[in-house]
Protein backbone atom coordinates (compact mmCIF):
# COMPACT_ATOMS: atom_id res chain seq x y z
CA UNK A 1 0.00 0.00 0.00
CA UNK A 2 1.32 3.42 -1.02
CA UNK A 3 2.12 5.54 1.79
CA UNK A 4 0.29 8.87 1.89
CA UNK A 5 1.94 11.60 2.68
CA UNK A 6 1.49 13.63 5.66
CA UNK A 7 0.93 16.97 4.51
CA UNK A 8 -1.50 15.27 1.63
CA UNK A 9 -3.89 13.52 4.99
CA UNK A 10 -3.95 17.21 6.72
CA UNK A 11 -5.40 18.86 3.53
CA UNK A 12 -7.58 15.87 2.96
CA UNK A 13 -9.16 16.55 6.38
CA UNK A 14 -9.98 20.43 5.36
CA UNK A 15 -12.03 21.87 3.48
CA UNK A 16 -11.32 24.72 0.75
CA UNK A 17 -11.34 28.50 2.48
CA UNK A 18 -9.10 26.98 5.18
CA UNK A 19 -11.99 25.39 7.28
CA UNK A 20 -11.89 22.22 9.23
CA UNK A 21 -14.07 19.51 8.63
CA UNK A 22 -16.82 19.22 11.69
CA UNK A 23 -18.67 15.88 12.28
CA UNK A 24 -22.15 15.44 13.19
CA UNK A 25 -23.28 13.82 16.13
CA UNK A 26 -22.61 10.06 16.00
CA UNK A 27 -20.06 8.08 17.59
CA UNK A 28 -18.04 6.65 14.88
CA UNK A 29 -18.44 10.41 13.73
CA UNK A 30 -17.08 11.71 17.18
CA UNK A 31 -14.62 9.47 17.56
CA UNK A 32 -13.15 10.48 14.03
CA UNK A 33 -13.39 14.16 15.54
CA UNK A 34 -11.42 13.31 18.48
CA UNK A 35 -8.34 11.36 16.10
CA UNK A 36 -8.30 14.69 13.90
CA UNK A 37 -8.09 17.05 16.87
CA UNK A 38 -5.49 15.04 18.14
CA UNK A 39 -3.89 15.13 15.16
CA UNK A 40 -3.69 18.74 14.25
CA UNK A 41 -1.86 18.63 18.19
CA UNK A 42 0.38 16.54 17.23
CA UNK A 43 1.13 18.19 13.94
CA UNK A 44 1.41 21.82 15.73
CA UNK A 45 4.07 20.32 18.13
CA UNK A 46 5.92 18.76 15.09
CA UNK A 47 5.12 15.16 16.16
CA UNK A 48 4.68 14.55 12.77
CA UNK A 49 5.37 10.82 12.82
CA UNK A 50 2.28 10.60 15.80
CA UNK A 51 -0.38 13.12 13.73
CA UNK A 52 -0.22 11.57 10.64
CA UNK A 53 -1.32 8.10 12.84
CA UNK A 54 -3.69 10.13 14.42
CA UNK A 55 -5.19 10.94 10.64
CA UNK A 56 -5.36 8.11 9.62
CA UNK A 57 -7.44 6.68 12.00
CA UNK A 58 -9.70 9.73 10.83
CA UNK A 59 -9.86 8.89 7.30
CA UNK A 60 -10.10 5.38 8.60
CA UNK A 61 -13.87 5.63 10.04
CA UNK A 62 -14.77 8.69 7.31
CA UNK A 63 -14.63 6.28 4.52
CA UNK A 64 -17.42 3.37 6.48
CA UNK A 65 -19.79 6.26 6.77
CA UNK A 66 -21.72 7.70 3.63
CA UNK A 67 -20.87 10.64 1.97
CA UNK A 68 -24.57 12.45 2.95
CA UNK A 69 -23.33 11.79 6.58
CA UNK A 70 -20.87 13.77 6.78
CA UNK A 71 -21.37 17.83 7.04
CA UNK A 72 -18.58 20.16 6.45
CA UNK A 73 -18.84 23.98 7.45
CA UNK A 74 -15.82 26.73 7.52
CA UNK A 75 -15.00 26.42 11.25
CA UNK A 76 -11.87 28.82 11.68
CA UNK A 77 -10.06 31.33 8.88
CA UNK A 78 -6.99 30.87 7.52
CA UNK A 79 -4.93 32.75 9.89
CA UNK A 80 -6.90 30.59 12.46
CA UNK A 81 -5.26 27.56 10.90
CA UNK A 82 -1.70 28.75 11.75
CA UNK A 83 -2.25 29.20 15.45
CA UNK A 84 -1.03 26.90 18.22
CA UNK A 85 -3.54 24.98 19.95
CA UNK A 86 -4.48 25.78 23.28
CA UNK A 87 -3.76 22.30 24.82
CA UNK A 88 -0.43 22.84 23.65
CA UNK A 89 0.26 26.71 25.12
CA UNK A 90 2.27 26.85 28.30
CA UNK A 91 2.79 29.25 30.81
CA UNK A 92 6.41 31.10 31.03
CA UNK A 93 8.24 29.42 33.80
CA UNK A 94 6.71 25.86 33.79
CA UNK A 95 9.07 22.54 34.26
CA UNK A 96 9.88 20.82 30.96
CA UNK A 97 9.98 16.92 30.76
CA UNK A 98 13.45 15.31 30.55
CA UNK A 99 14.46 11.86 30.23
CA UNK A 100 14.93 9.83 33.11
CA UNK A 101 11.84 12.00 35.21
CA UNK A 102 9.53 9.80 37.01
CA UNK A 103 5.96 10.99 36.89
CA UNK A 104 2.90 10.05 38.67
CA UNK A 105 -0.38 9.94 36.40
CA UNK A 106 -3.73 9.20 38.07
CA UNK A 107 -7.05 8.93 36.99
CA UNK A 108 -9.80 9.88 39.01
CA UNK A 109 -12.21 7.12 39.46
CA UNK A 110 -10.05 4.97 37.24
CA UNK A 111 -7.59 3.63 40.27
CA UNK A 112 -6.19 0.91 37.77
CA UNK A 113 -4.78 3.51 35.64
CA UNK A 114 -2.99 5.07 38.30
CA UNK A 115 0.57 4.62 37.85
CA UNK A 116 4.41 5.83 37.76
CA UNK A 117 6.12 6.15 34.66
CA UNK A 118 9.30 7.03 33.31
CA UNK A 119 10.86 9.28 30.43
CA UNK A 120 12.70 6.69 28.57
CA UNK A 121 15.60 7.61 26.48
CA UNK A 122 13.35 7.98 23.54
CA UNK A 123 11.02 10.61 24.63
CA UNK A 124 8.40 8.54 25.25
CA UNK A 125 6.23 6.74 28.05
CA UNK A 126 4.11 3.91 28.19
CA UNK A 127 0.23 3.99 29.70
CA UNK A 128 -2.60 1.90 29.51
CA UNK A 129 -5.19 2.00 27.43
CA UNK A 130 -3.52 4.37 24.86
CA UNK A 131 0.14 2.91 24.71
CA UNK A 132 2.88 5.50 24.05
CA UNK A 133 3.13 8.92 24.58
CA UNK A 134 5.81 11.36 23.68
CA UNK A 135 6.89 13.15 26.83
CA UNK A 136 9.80 14.52 26.66
CA UNK A 137 10.11 18.49 25.68
CA UNK A 138 6.58 19.00 26.95
CA UNK A 139 5.70 21.00 30.64
CA UNK A 140 3.54 18.85 32.84
CA UNK A 141 -0.17 20.57 31.96
CA UNK A 142 0.58 19.89 28.16
CA UNK A 143 1.06 16.57 28.78
CA UNK A 144 -1.55 16.39 30.92
CA UNK A 145 -4.13 17.85 28.01
CA UNK A 146 -2.43 15.57 25.55
CA UNK A 147 -2.94 11.79 27.92
CA UNK A 148 -6.81 13.31 28.43
CA UNK A 149 -7.49 13.63 24.26
CA UNK A 150 -6.11 10.27 23.69
CA UNK A 151 -8.06 9.04 26.80
CA UNK A 152 -11.56 10.09 25.88
CA UNK A 153 -11.43 7.74 23.28
CA UNK A 154 -12.15 5.38 25.89
CA UNK A 155 -13.44 7.18 28.98
CA UNK A 156 -16.46 9.93 28.74
CA UNK A 157 -15.09 12.58 30.76
CA UNK A 158 -10.82 11.60 31.91
CA UNK A 159 -9.96 13.40 34.91
CA UNK A 160 -5.72 13.58 34.73
CA UNK A 161 -3.42 14.35 37.37
CA UNK A 162 0.31 14.46 36.64
CA UNK A 163 2.92 15.24 39.01
CA UNK A 164 6.92 15.72 39.31
CA UNK A 165 8.31 12.44 41.12
CA UNK A 166 11.97 12.71 40.20
CA UNK A 167 13.93 14.17 38.24
CA UNK A 168 16.07 12.30 35.66
CA UNK A 169 19.71 12.69 34.92
CA UNK A 170 21.90 15.05 36.58
CA UNK A 171 19.81 17.81 36.96
CA UNK A 172 18.92 20.58 39.25
CA UNK A 173 16.77 23.21 39.93
CA UNK A 174 17.33 27.26 40.88
CA UNK A 175 13.70 29.06 41.95
CA UNK A 176 13.14 32.21 43.68
CA UNK A 177 15.75 35.50 43.42
CA UNK A 178 17.73 34.54 40.51
CA UNK A 179 17.88 36.00 36.61
CA UNK A 180 16.52 32.82 35.30
CA UNK A 181 14.47 29.89 36.88
CA UNK A 182 14.77 26.78 35.59
CA UNK A 183 16.22 23.17 35.89
CA UNK A 184 20.45 22.72 35.04
CA UNK A 185 22.99 20.05 34.26
CA UNK A 186 24.92 19.05 37.21
CA UNK A 187 28.08 18.63 34.80
CA UNK A 188 30.96 17.93 37.44
CA UNK A 189 30.66 19.27 41.38
CA UNK A 190 29.07 22.13 41.46
CA UNK A 191 28.33 24.36 44.61
CA UNK A 192 25.21 26.61 45.64
CA UNK A 193 26.89 29.83 44.59
CA UNK A 194 28.15 27.67 40.89
CA UNK A 195 24.21 26.42 40.84
CA UNK A 196 23.25 30.27 41.33
CA UNK A 197 25.43 31.50 39.00
CA UNK A 198 24.31 29.38 36.19
CA UNK A 199 21.00 30.53 36.96
CA UNK A 200 22.26 34.36 35.98
CA UNK A 201 23.25 35.51 39.59
CA UNK A 202 21.04 36.81 42.45
CA UNK A 203 18.12 39.44 41.71
CA UNK A 204 18.45 42.57 44.11
CA UNK A 205 15.52 41.35 45.86
CA UNK A 206 17.21 38.62 47.19
CA UNK A 207 17.83 37.52 50.79
CA UNK A 208 21.60 35.91 51.22
CA UNK A 209 21.14 34.59 54.65
CA UNK A 210 18.34 32.17 54.07
CA UNK A 211 18.91 30.47 51.06
CA UNK A 212 17.60 26.86 50.84
CA UNK A 213 18.35 23.87 49.80
CA UNK A 214 16.20 20.87 49.60
CA UNK A 215 17.61 17.66 49.53
CA UNK A 216 16.05 14.26 48.96
CA UNK A 217 14.33 14.81 46.09
CA UNK A 218 10.20 14.62 46.40
CA UNK A 219 10.05 11.63 47.63
CA UNK A 220 12.49 12.45 50.73
CA UNK A 221 12.49 16.18 51.43
CA UNK A 222 14.36 18.03 53.83
CA UNK A 223 15.80 21.50 53.53
CA UNK A 224 18.46 23.45 55.60
CA UNK A 225 19.44 27.16 55.35
CA UNK A 226 22.83 28.44 54.36
CA UNK A 227 23.72 32.02 54.69
CA UNK A 228 25.59 32.98 51.08
CA UNK A 229 26.67 36.20 52.63
CA UNK A 230 29.07 34.96 54.72
CA UNK A 231 30.25 32.46 52.14
CA UNK A 232 30.99 35.61 49.72
CA UNK A 233 33.54 36.64 52.19
CA UNK A 234 35.31 33.42 52.22
CA UNK A 235 33.94 31.10 54.66
CA UNK A 236 33.15 28.19 52.03
CA UNK A 237 31.33 26.14 54.79
CA UNK A 238 28.64 28.01 53.93
CA UNK A 239 28.82 27.22 50.12
CA UNK A 240 27.97 23.25 50.33
CA UNK A 241 27.90 20.76 47.31
CA UNK A 242 24.99 19.80 45.04
CA UNK A 243 23.95 16.35 44.56
CA UNK A 244 21.43 15.64 41.64
CA UNK A 245 17.88 16.32 42.19
CA UNK A 246 18.16 19.20 44.36
CA UNK A 247 16.32 22.43 44.53
CA UNK A 248 18.06 25.71 45.17
CA UNK A 249 15.27 28.53 46.47
CA UNK A 250 16.55 31.77 47.25
CA UNK A 251 13.91 34.08 48.97
CA UNK A 252 13.21 37.78 49.18
CA UNK A 253 12.49 37.47 52.66
CA UNK A 254 13.82 35.38 55.93
CA UNK A 255 12.07 31.74 56.21
CA UNK A 256 12.19 30.68 59.63
CA UNK A 257 9.94 28.23 59.33
CA UNK A 258 11.53 25.33 57.22
CA UNK A 259 8.90 22.48 57.29
CA UNK A 260 5.96 25.21 56.51
CA UNK A 261 8.27 26.59 53.19
CA UNK A 262 8.11 22.67 52.27
CA UNK A 263 5.02 22.04 52.54
CA UNK A 264 4.10 25.42 50.68
CA UNK A 265 6.80 24.97 47.55
CA UNK A 266 7.26 21.14 46.72
CA UNK A 267 3.41 20.96 45.63
CA UNK A 268 3.67 23.38 42.99
CA UNK A 269 7.04 22.53 42.12
CA UNK A 270 6.10 18.95 41.52
CA UNK A 271 3.55 19.95 39.33
CA UNK A 272 5.86 21.69 37.56
CA UNK A 273 5.18 25.44 38.54
CA UNK A 274 8.00 27.96 39.21
CA UNK A 275 5.88 30.72 39.14
CA UNK A 276 3.33 29.78 41.51
CA UNK A 277 1.75 32.84 43.99
CA UNK A 278 3.08 30.51 47.10
CA UNK A 279 6.45 31.74 45.85
CA UNK A 280 5.37 35.15 45.52
CA UNK A 281 5.83 35.78 49.48
CA UNK A 282 8.87 33.92 49.76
Amino acid sequence: MRRIPLKSLFLILMVCGGGFVVFSQGSLKEKAKEHYRLGQIYYEHGLYKEAEEEYKKALDILGKLPKEEIKTETVLKKEDAQKEPDVLKSSPGEYTIGVGDVLSITVWENPDLNQDVIVRPDGMISFPLIDEVHAEGLTISQLDKVITERLKQFIRYPDVSISLKSIGGERIIVLGEVASPGVYNLSGRKTVLEAIALAGGFTEDAVLNSVIVIKGGFNNPHAERINLSRALVGKSAEDIPLEAKDIVYVPKRFIANLNYFLKQVLDPISRGIYTAKQFETW
